[in-house]
């Protein structure tokens, strides 16, 4: 899966809930047909203007050192440009690495088969489907540091085979493109993003802000039970992975010396924990209705605690002594809660100690004490959020704090991604050879840049449904400056005020949330169809021998897509259900080791997933997805408690055998089948009266977590009977 591209995808789908308005004309919405054109934001204006003119720059450049293909120093501008400075240093640093190790590779490959193409197009293929396979278990421009690796190895050894004395010149011409391209446009970029690092900071802040205001939010639904709050959580957990990611680009523009980012990522994998907490207390409290009074009263002051922590945050006063104010009153409410516990134990005990009392007085007084310490639980993980968020505003110079990212590698995708690659080079070699077409090999050059370019992202086809598009705008272009335009410019001066209004319009569409990926096409192969040179000028004939072959390879590349184990949205979710059972019936057989913490981070990359393959539009199949992942997420730390309970070897050996039961019936999960709902309700109904007249405290205790945690177990696995059946697909109820 291709992370930063995911990462803006669900950016978008976040920022899509509110309506915003263009500030560079009141009144018409950034959703408007060609309102990116008409009236841009100043931001919008500033990236084309400054892009285009870093790309004319790299050409003016390449065309004064007589370079022979000038136009990939200005490709190369466009590629590089992010919305972010962070985004555009990573992306130019990885694209160097991938360039020069590819053109290595380039040199390496056709020394071995200069005169072979039988052998050299499979091996090609194959070397290229390696990188696309590998790229695929590497987050954000890494992944296209191996993808470029495949792409430039691919272009050298197709560029030099006719001319294979030649090679290692066209190598180093390839790396001076690149190279041209990256010093120009960090060059620009650099000159007009003063303050790069109190930007940063701003940005992870806002962040920041942004998801801890919408942790409480959607808390106060669930505690409250309102049905947004759950809607809220999910919408908000998916986004989080993506958050982090992005984080990565603001630590790259704040420099290297401080762990702003590794706070950063602990406050969102807090909130993750924080909003699961949620989600096990608010089905623990719909099973437990009606509530204590007592329990009420806190849930009650908590709620108002976490109504204010928005304004809060966002008040123009001091934001590190609003926060501390805040886990200041975090804190006493954490602590009424433990108090009202304590309180109950001692009323527990008594009652206990006197016949008369029902054993439904002391059942109260349990799911009491169980509630009233998970609610401190809750509290205490969003306090460790704030705590870590005062760290990213007020970093210190002794902070060593490091945050364990655990990524998730899904050798399947990464099989089926480096055999798409591979079958397409197969292909545009085949027609080369076959064909023996003169532009053959621009061809194959262009199949084998769109193929890998989009193998390392998890659905190739969406992924790349606007390239061919652009492609076409860039010919369609093209033959008008080709034709109409050029012929009468003379010097290179008039040639680049030709091509200023063209990419500065592909620029003004790059920003577009709607035209990202035909904007990009456009950009980057405009200048090739053009081809800009010092001592002549594309002609009619050069153009419909080469424009007509880039698209066409463009178009075989896209077309890989649907044709080579095409990316299917409903197999996918089927697949990744499989993968949710099962990674849940191993943590129960303790087959896998996890902690809390990277099962919330594996739970929170496949929510995401979930609302990735639903497009823009999500259905109730969705919802039901989602729904059962979660689910899911909230029994595996279920699991993770109780085993954590049996570790400490406290429980007699009928109670130990009744937990070891549930988490046997759940790692032999198989079918429809209701046995580990119902043998969780049968462990429960065991422990619940073995908890109630327990004298040994510490034992007592075990058994209220375990009992804690089978009363919402219970619930998760009977409400998700279906969704744990894979060895059918999931179909919704007829009813729904």
């Amino acid at each position: 899966m291709h992370v930063s591209s995911l990462s803006d995808h669900l950016a978008q789908r976040m920022r899509a809930w509110g309506n915003r308005v263009l500030s560079g004309r009141p009144g018409l919405s950034e959703n408007a047909p060609l309102a990116w054109l008409i009236a841009p934001s100043p931001a919008n204006l500033g990236f084309a203007l400054r892009t285009t003119c870093a790309a004319l720059l790299a050409l003016s450049l390449a065309l004064w050192m007589e370079l022979d293909s000038p136009q990939w120093a200005a490709m190369t501008t466009w590629i590089v440009a992010q919305n972010s400075r962070g985004q555009s240093i990573s992306k130019a640093k990885w694209r160097l690495i991938g360039t020069c190790i590819g053109a290595i590779c380039g040199i390496a490959f056709l020394a071995a088969f200069p005169q072979e193409p039988w052998l050299l197009f499979p091996l090609l293929a194959l070397g290229a489907g390696a990188c696309c396979a590998e790229a695929t278990f590497l987050r954000n421009f890494r992944s296209y540091a191996l993808v470029l690796v495949a792409f430039t190895c691919t272009i050298i050894v197709l560029s030099g085979a006719s001319q294979p004395d030649n090679i290692f010149m066209i190598a180093i011409s390839r790396a001076t493109y690149i190279t041209l391209g990256i010093v120009c446009e960090s060059t620009l970029a650099g000159l007009f993003a003063p303050r790069l690092n109190t930007v940063a900071h701003d940005e992870i802040r806002t962040r920041l802000m942004e998801a801890l205001s919408g942790a409480c939010l959607s808390m106060t639904g669930l505690l409250l039970g309102q049905k947004d709050g759950l809607f809220r959580s999910r919408a908000l957990m998916g986004s989080i992975p993506s958050l982090a990611d992005q984080i990565e680009f603001s630590e790259i523009e704040m420099g290297p010396h401080e762990h702003i980012g590794d706070h950063a990522r602990a406050v969102l994998a807090s909130i993750s924990t924080f909003l699961a907490r949620g989600l096990s207390m608010h089905i623990h409290m719909d099973a437990a209705a009606p509530l204590p009074e007592t329990f009420k009263q806190s849930l009650s002051d908590f709620a108002h605690i976490l109504t204010t922590i928005p304004d809060r945050l966002n008040a123009p006063s001091d934001l590190i002594e609003a926060v501390r104010q805040i886990r200041a009153d975090l804190y006493h409410s954490r602590t009424n809660c433990l108090q009202t516990a304590t309180d109950t134990l001692i009323l527990f005990e008594e009652a206990r100690t006197q016949p008369n009392n029902s054993e439904h007085l002391m059942r109260d007084l349990l799911e009491s004490r169980i509630l009233e310490t998970a609610l401190a639980k809750l509290i205490l993980e969003l306090d460790e959020a704030l705590q870590h968020f005062i760290a990213t505003q007020a970093p210190s110079p002794k902070d060593h704090f490091r945050f364990a990212q655990h990524i998730e590698k899904d050798p399947v995708l990464a099989l089926n991604n480096g055999l798409r690659a591979a079958a397409a080079i197969c292909v545009g070699g085949l027609i080369w050879e076959v064909t023996a077409w003169p532009d053959g090999a621009t061809l194959a050059m262009f199949v084998a840049v769109t193929s890998t370019r989009f193998s390392s992202f998890e659905n190739p086809v969406q992924a790349s449904s606007g390239f061919l598009r652009g492609a076409v705008w860039a010919a369609l272009v093209s033959w008008v400056l080709v034709f109409l335009v050029l012929p009468e410019q003379a010097s290179d001066e008039t040639l680049l005020a030709s091509l200023f209004f063209p990419m500065l319009v592909g620029g003004l569409a790059l920003r577009a949330p709607n035209s990202i990926g035909t904007a990009a096409a456009y950009n980057n192969f405009m200048p090739f169809m053009i081809g800009p040179a010092n001592h002549s000028r594309m002609n009619e004939i050069l153009w419909f021998n080469t424009t007509p072959a880039v698209v066409l390879g463009i178009a075989l590349g896209v077309w890989t897509f649907r044709l080579v184990l095409p990316f299917d949205p409903a197999a996918e979710r089927w697949r990744l259900r499989r993968k949710l059972v099962r990674d849940l019936r191993r943590l129960a057989a303790k087959e896998s080791s996890f902690t809390p913490a990277e099962w919330m981070a594996r739970s929170c990359g496949r929510i995401a997933q979930i609302i990735h393959h639903a497009g823009e539009k999500p259905d109730a199949l969705t919802e039901a997805y989602l729904a059962g992942a979660m689910g899911i997420m909230t029994v595996g730390l279920l699991i993770l408690r109780i085993q954590h309970v049996l570790e400490h070897h406290a429980l007699s050996p009928q109670h130990t055998q009744a937990l070891q039961t549930v988490l046997h019936s759940i790692a032999t999960l198989h079918g429809h089948t209701t046995q580990p709902a119902e043998t969780a309700a049968t462990a429960l109904a065991f422990l619940r009266p073995a908890t109630l007249w327990e004298p040994n405290l510490s034992i007592q205790m075990e058994l209220t977590r375990a009992v804690g945690s089978l009363e919402v177990m219970k619930r998760e696995l009977a409400d998700n009977v279906t969704f744990l059946d894979i060895t059918r697909r999931f179909h919704l109820p007829r009813a729904a």
